[in-house]
């Protein structure tokens, strides 16, 4: 048994730190201790928002170097370094017998791959699986509505998949800035114009793929008015709450496919030679990253120790402004 810190949140409302015991492995298990842990600021501030009876762990990314392994383990050895799905604490045991999207996943990162670059490897298959199921084609009009990680991320895929014009959406010029980078062709900033006329004018009527990817559940309104005739509207992010929309003039008339990306597991599609699954597309980020194809480090904004966590969540939930991608680094553990 040992003990590992990790970050909670407490029914009071605020980000603090605790200890998780830890066991030996089991036969099918590997120990991983924990180097880096990605926030995925819009499903973790939706966390930090909810009310609570006890202390909730939270977080879903992680980076660490196996320290021991079960005794049936042979796939793995001390040593490795691995992705693994973890919340934000100093170590975890995966159980690497029975491999799912989530469940038992622990993905070999490249060696050319830092520790922070490779925990993008989790929202960059968000984003790879929303543009695959959205099928932006070549020369096709695309526009991202916020800019996070994951619109980012987006942004450089529909880019990536040969989109044109591909047109980033947000509030903040500091994070468009960002997108010109990802390979968007125009920028909008929707506190200043407004971004359905805007896109309208840059496509000549809408475009024909329109991701959703802002916590404000209020911008798929304008996702859908954005849409050109028989466009395809994918929601990519995960905001929470409620929206109102009219149902015949937006949806209806306007002939819209309107697509959900959250799957864990699904089939194989009918235009894919094979199935790309989770770890899949994981692997294909991690390759993009080691060929210098896909370029992340100007993304982190925060590279902090995790004793910062009460600080950082506050940051966050006071708003976008002043930081994108946030790391905790756990390589110095108490």
């Amino acid at each position: 048994m040992r003990n590992a810190p990790r970050i909670v949140f407490t029914p009071s409302g605020r980000a603090e730190l605790g200890l998780i015991q830890l066991a030996d492995p089991s036969p099918g298990e590997i120990l991983v201790r924990i180097r880096k842990t990605q926030v995925s600021a819009g499903s973790e501030r939706n966390a930090y928002e909810m009310s609570r009876s006890g202390d909730t762990s939270v977080g879903y990314t992680a980076v660490g170097v196996i320290e021991d392994v079960g005794s049936s383990v042979n796939d793995y050895e001390p040593g490795e370094r691995v992705l693994i799905i973890s919340p934000h604490q100093g170590a975890d045991l995966v159980d690497v017998g029975t491999v799912t999207s989530w469940s038992g996943y622990a993905g070999r990162i490249p060696d050319s791959v830092t520790d922070a670059q490779a925990t993008f490897a989790v929202l960059g298959d968000v984003a790879v699986h929303g543009v695959r199921r959205a099928k932006p084609y070549l020369g096709e009009s695309v526009a991202v509505f916020a800019q996070g990680l994951v619109g980012q991320l987006t942004t450089y895929f529909a880019a990536r998949a040969g989109a044109y014009p591909v047109i980033a959406v947000d509030l903040l010029d500091e994070r468009l800035e960002h997108s010109r980078r990802m390979g968007a062709t125009h920028t909008i900033n929707a506190s200043r114009e407004d971004a359905v006329q805007a896109v309208h004018d840059l496509t000549g009527g809408g475009a024909r793929v329109v991701f959703m990817v802002a916590r404000n559940p209020a911008v798929f309104a304008d996702c859908l008015k954005a849409a050109a005739h028989g466009a395809t509207v994918c929601l990519s992010g995960s905001p929470p709450g409620t929206v109102e929309i009219a149902l015949q003039p937006e949806v209806l008339r306007h002939e819209l496919d309107i697509l959900g990306n959250y799957s864990l597991d699904y089939p194989p599609e009918p235009y894919h030679r094979f199935q790309w699954t989770r770890p899949a597309n994981r692997a294909y980020v991690f390759d993009l990253i080691a060929r210098g194809e896909l370029n992340v480090d100007h993304l982190v904004s925060h590279d902090v120790p995790y004793t910062e966590a009460s600080g950082i969540y506050e940051m966050i939930a006071r708003g976008p402004d002043g930081w994108l991608g946030v790391l905790f680094d756990w390589t110095s553990q108490t």
